[in-house]
C-alpha cells in the first residue's frame, strides 16, 4: 500500500521537530526531576579605547571668537579722526532713514581720492568719549563698527557702494575705513584662577565698555579693556577679572555715566574676588577686545582686569 505524497513530504518535517524538541527538553535528572541544561549567552564587556587622535583634538588650540566678536564692535580712536569718505546720499534716501544689507549708498569722492570698483571699508559711526574709571580721564574716542561696504562704480567726484554686511542701521553721514580682516586667534585654555590664587604680577587694567553698552556682562560677552600692545597684549592672550570686594570701602562704584574703581591703598593687603576669564581677539596701542570666556559671576565695566 502506497502512502499519499502529502504524508511522506510532512514524515522528515514531523522528525526534524522532535529532534528539535528533544534537544530543548531538559535532560531527566535523580528523583523524576528535570534539570536545565540550556547555557545561558556570555555577556561581553566593551571598554572604550579613546583614540590618539581624540586627545590630540581635545588639547589643540580652539578659536577665542567670532567674526561677529569683532567686526560689529569698534575700537578706541583719537577724538577727531579723519576719514576718506563720507556717505551723503542712496538709492532709498526717499524711503529710508536708515539702511540695511545690499542698500546702495553714495559717497562724497570717487577717481579724485584713488577709489577703484571693489575696495572694500568698514562704516564707521563716531560715538563717546572713554575715560579711566579710576582717573576719569579721556583714554579715546569710540568709533563704532555698522558694518562693511564695497565700490561696484566710480566716477571722477562720487561713487557708489553696496552694503555687504550690516551689524546695525546705518544712518546717512557714516564714514568710511578701508577694511583690514581680522584674524580670530587660536588658543590652548588653561584652568582659570579661583579664590586663594594669587596676583600673576603681570600688566593690570579695567574694562571699559561692553559691546551694546550691557549692564550685566558675563559669559560670551564682548568687552574692551584699556590694556593693549604698550602692555605687552597681543591676540590670544588671557585676562582674569577681579575686584576688591571690602564691603564698601574699595571696588567699583558709580560716578554719573561712568564707573570708579578704588583699589586698597598700598600696604593694605585684600584678598581677591574672581569674576572670570577674558579671551583676547583684537588688540590696538593701548586697547584690546575680548571676550569673556568663563564668568562665575556678575561682571561690570569698571571691574579690573590682569594679564594670565
Amino acid at each position: 500500500m502506497r502512502l499519499p505524497s502529502r504524508l511522506l513530504a510532512a514524515g522528515p518535517a514531523l522528525c526534524l521537530a522532535g529532534s528539535l524538541v528533544a534537544q530543548d527538553k531538559p535532560a531527566p535528572a535523580v528523583g523524576g526531576q528535570y534539570q536545565a541544561t540550556q547555557q545561558q549567552p556570555e555577556v561581553k564587556t566593551i571598554t572604550k579605547v579613546e583614540s590618539r587622535a581624540t586627545r590630540l583634538t581635545e588639547s589643540a588650540p580652539q578659536p577665542m571668537g567670532y567674526e561677529t566678536n569683532v567686526y560689529c564692535f569698534g575700537y578706541l580712536g583719537p577724538p577727531a579722526e579723519q576719514f576718506p569718505f563720507v556717505t551723503i546720499g542712496a538709492e532709498n534716501i526717499n524711503e529710508q532713514v536708515d539702511f540695511v544689507t545690499n542698500d546702495l549708498m553714495y559717497l562724497n569722492g570717487g577717481l579724485d581720492r584713488g577709489l577703484k570698483v571693489g575696495d572694500e571699508f568698514w562704516l564707521v559711526t563716531e560715538e563717546n568719549d572713554i575715560y579711566y574709571p579710576d582717573s576719569l580721564k579721556a583714554v579715546g574716542r569710540f568709533y563704532q563698527y555698522r558694518g562693511r561696504a564695497q565700490t561696484i562704480s566710480v566716477q571722477d567726484h562720487t561713487a557708489t557702494v553696496r552694503i555687504t554686511a550690516a551689524c546695525s542701521d546705518i544712518p546717512m553721514g557714516t564714514a568710511l575705513k578701508p577694511f583690514e580682516p581680522i584674524p580670530i586667534p587660536l588658543s590652548r585654555r588653561t584652568p582659570p584662577a579661583v579664590a586663594g590664587d594669587p596676583p600673576s604680577g603681570k600688566a593690570k587694567g579695567v574694562i571699559l565698555r561692553s559691546k551694546d553698552d550691557l549692564v550685566a556682562i558675563g559669559t560670551d560677552s564682548v568687552v574692551m579693556v584699556n590694556l593693549g600692545l604698550d602692555s605687552g597684549l597681543q591676540p590670544g592672550d588671557f585676562l582674569t577679572v577681579f575686584r576688591y570686594a571690602w564691603g564698601r570701602e574699595y571696588g567699583i562704584k558709580p560716578v554719573g555715566m561712568s564707573w570708579e574703581v578704588k583699589p586698597p591703598p598700598a600696604g593694605v593687603e585684600v584678598p581677591r574676588t574672581y569674576l572670570g576669564e577674558i579671551g583676547v581677539l583684537a588688540v590696538g596701542d593701548h586697547w584690546a577686545i575680548g571676550r569673556i570666556m568663563e564668568s562665575y559671576r556678575l561682571i561690570e565695566v569698571g571691574d579690573q582686569v590682569e594679564l594670565k
